[in-house]
């Protein structure tokens, strides 16, 4: 059987050649994007956008449009020879080859020798922008595709190459489909239309596939009038196909390193000495402790460069460092030029920051105390109390008790929710909030989650949330995340043609809890705007095993593992009581010592899929919820909303998602409470 270069495997060896050598699982290299990419396809709608695209066309098309079902490899080459012989017809996923390579393309439009090659993609663009990063058919400065866009031109190249091998009389002519944001969707209820199923592949392996039926037909969504419309790119294909390609230790022409790549997988013999670089910093083939049933790409290829091929983490190299900088000495590219491997072994004076530190941490001043694992004081850790302790007060002064800890989960989607909206248009449909009085009492004084597909679900969460946060009090939320959805919330207000009737009052409430800039400079700032309590930790704190970051989820451990307070108060079944209200935990103890290192609390976001002996959920709900963790901060979540609005989801799993959730998210304001109770 032959081993095929396809569009996907083509994409990967562009990233890396040497991934080619560690995919495909025979060898027992960990990859950690078995589930990632359904997962975030699922997250952004992209299963439903290519669902959609095949609609359409069916309706454009009729009988001549059908898909290439079949399974085997084979069957699918010899469908698709067959069907292109008729001199009109529009196939999906049919399988071309030439020589070595093959590729499905995902709508292939036949009438007689002209062909449209139309790859579909959930990447939305605004055709009125001359942002290269937001319209791919505007050049950068320097006339190239923007790095944004750039992956899928290639991926779209190299399908038209092989093509054109294919058939050389064709004339193949190149398009992006993709949602255009200044469209609005015409159809209601589009996600139940394309319900999300997920299928284990093999049972038992933990390994999901998305499945999506597209319907064949709409009511209101067209070809060529829907908000899902195709962008010629032919012009950015061949500018693809004349330069040189470079991929990590190679470059040449495009057809040379295509056919280098297929060499590869025809022969996966590892390369030596190893393309190492900058790149390695994301590779997906690495765990970070190998074993011969679960090997380590990343650990093999720098086990000549580093001496030793375990017994370390990638971020104790110098892609642990915090927040490098882009170019100049202390940028990776550079340490790497320069032989530099380890963090310990970076020069503290490389990263220009000064040998005192400023009263409010900045990036240099973290990098350092990483690489030097130093800090005025000594200790555990630093924290400058002083300092904070004049921010709060200043705070408190303005806004006043009580202080509110407000989280949101909200979701995109590049397949509207409703008619009217527009591909990735924000929906806030939970939040949670904890308060603490002056006298030191925290509780869990509200929560909002709707899964419903039938409401306007910011509408209904605004109106909750401006009941639960009064008038008065300080709200402190995390990262800039609750600011910048609630400005999108109010500009949908402000462009509805149908708003509700207490539109002004709602965003005037808005206006108050967030300010909002362009380029810089500061439009608007309310009188009891959100204080971002992140910034206070990148300011403030600084514990070597954050690694310099400031995500909560890593903030968090840190802080517990050196509070007294918090070991005392937390390691007793309080939460969830008279003493310490909570909504969805009853006598939860979240202060537990890992085993063997009594001085060492659990993650306490790894002890919710614990039972707490409170009746809230069985471990399989939050074993559930937690299968889709691998993606980033908040992309769970999001996949839960998407699959409760496809109707994918029967009763029973969507409550279960439900008490997760909410689980999920009043942990997060409790972790900002613990933080600040702490501090």
């Amino acid at each position: 059987m032959t081993l095929f270069l396809t569009k996907s495997r083509f994409s990967r060896g562009v990233r890396c050649p040497q991934k080619l050598v560690y995919e495909g699982g025979s060898a027992n290299y960990v990859d950690q994007n078995d589930n990632n990419t359904m997962l975030q396809g699922l997250a952004e709608g992209g299963h439903q956008i290519g669902a959609l695209a095949q609609t359409l066309f069916k309706q454009a098309d009729g009988e001549y449009a059908h898909e290439i079902s079949a399974r085997e490899q084979d069957v699918q080459i010899d469908d698709t020879r067959q069907a292109l012989e008729s001199e009109t017809v529009t196939l999906f996923e049919p399988t071309i080859v030439h020589d070595r390579f093959l590729v499905r393309v995902d709508v292939l439009r036949k009438r007689g020798n002209r062909v449209d090659l139309i790859e579909v993609k959930s990447k939305s663009f605004n055709p009125g922008s001359t942002d290269p990063k937001k319209n791919p058919t505007q050049p950068t400065r320097s006339g190239g595709i923007h790095n944004d866009w750039l992956p899928y031109i290639r991926d779209i190249a190299f399908q038209y190459w092989v093509i054109t091998q294919a058939y050389p009389g064709w004339e193949v002519r190149c398009q992006l489909m993709v949602p255009n944001r200044a469209t609005a969707a015409r159809e209601n209820g589009l996600h139940q239309c394309f319900p999300v199923r997920l299928d284990e592949a093999p049972t038992g392996s933990g390994i999901f596939r998305a499945r999506v039926d597209a319907p064949a037909r709409l009511e209101q969504e067209r070809l060529g009038e829907s908000f899902l419309q195709c962008i010629p790119v032919d012009d950015q294909v061949r500018q693809v196909l004349a330069q040189e390609l470079e991929v990590p230790g190679q470059l040449g022409q495009f057809h040379v390193i295509a056919h280098r790549l297929a060499d590869l997988r025809e022969n996966p013999v590892a390369i030596e000495p190893a393309p190492i670089g900058v790149h390695c910093k994301e590779c997906e083939f690495y765990t970070p402790t190998p074993t011969p049933e679960a090997r380590s790409g990343f650990h093999e290829c720098w086990a000549d460069r580093l001496g030793v091929d375990s017994g370390y983490q990638r971020e104790d190299t110098i892609f642990g460092l915090f927040w490098p900088s882009s170019n100049g000495p202390a940028s990776l590219k550079s340490l790497l030029n320069e032989g530099v491997a380890w963090l310990s072994d970076i020069d503290p004076d490389l990263l220009a920051a000064p040998d005192s530190l400023n009263s409010a941490l900045d990036r240099k001043d973290r990098q350092r105390m990483q690489v030097t694992a130093t800090w005025p004081g000594g200790g555990e850790y630093y924290f400058n109390r002083q300092a904070f302790s004049q921010v709060f007060a200043q705070t408190i002064e303005k806004t006043g008790w009580p202080v509110y800890f407000l989280d949101f989960e909200a979701a995109r989607s590049a397949m509207p929710f409703r008619a009217g909206e527009r591909s990735n248009d924000v929906r806030i449909f939970q939040f949670s909030i904890h308060r603490l009085d002056e006298d030191g009492q925290l509780s869990h004084v509200s929560e909002f989650i709707d899964l419903s597909t039938d409401v306007d679900v910011n509408v209904v969460m605004l109106r909750q949330l401006k009941q639960a946060l009064g008038s008065t009090g300080t709200v402190m939320r995390w990262s800039d995340y609750e600011n910048t959805v609630l400005n999108e919330a109010r500009a949908i207000l402000l462009a509805s043609h149908h708003p509700p009737e207490d539109r002004d009052d709602l965003v005037e409430f808005i206006e108050t809890l967030t300010e909002e800039k362009q380029d810089g400079r500061l439009l608007r700032r309310g009188e009891r705007n959100m204080v971002d309590q992140a910034k206070w930790a990148a300011k403030f704190y600084f514990h070597p095993v954050t690694r310099g970051s400031s995500s909560i989820k890593v903030v968090l451990p840190a802080v517990m593992s050196s509070s007294e307070h918090l070991r005392e108060l937390y390691s007793q079944p309080i939460y969830g009581t008279d003493m310490m209200p909570s909504k969805n935990f009853s006598g939860k103890t979240w202060w537990i010592p890992k085993p063997g290192k009594p001085d060492e609390p659990k993650d306490p976001y790894a002890l919710l899929a614990s039972t707490d002996g409170g009746g809230t959920g069985a471990v399989d709900t939050d074993r559930h919820y937690e299968r889709f963790e691998s993606i980033a901060e908040g992309g769970s979540a999001m996949m839960a909303y998407i699959r409760s609005q496809s109707g994918g989801m029967d009763p029973e799993e969507k409550a279960a998602m439900e008490r997760s959730l909410l689980r999920y998210c009043e942990l997060d304001t409790l972790a900002m409470a613990m933080i600040m109770q702490a501090w």
